[in-house]
């Protein structure tokens, strides 16, 4: 398996919880033979933008704009080790569900 499929898995488990609180994602993965294959998420909600790019390198790049106007950008590398992946992942977790209190991943 590797950090694309991961991060599909992630966010397909999370769909559901995401989408039952007004989330609006949108998942998209290369399906070509690129080199450098990647994949791409994005949140939405009221408040805040979110998008998470990884390439199968173990690169991400995590984008964070607020509706107020406020913008963070962080990058990540070593994200092929589980533990690295599974902290930004929850990185990202935390991010969302302070933006929207209705999200409960249990």
């Amino acid at each position: 398996m590797t950090i694309l499929d991961c991060v599909e898995v992630w966010v397909n488990s999370l769909v559901g919880v995401f989408e039952s609180a007004g989330t609006v994602i949108y998942f998209k993965r290369t399906i070509d033979d690129r080199p450098k294959q990647s994949c791409a998420l994005h949140f939405q909600q009221h408040f805040v933008d979110v998008d998470f790019i990884v390439w199968d390198s173990g690169k991400a790049e995590l984008a964070v704009k607020q509706k107020a106007g406020l913008a963070t950008q962080e990058h990540f590398a070593g994200l092929a080790d589980p533990v690295a992946l599974s902290a930004v992942l929850a990185r990202l977790m935390t991010i969302i569900r302070s933006t929207n209190p209705r999200i409960d991943a249990r």
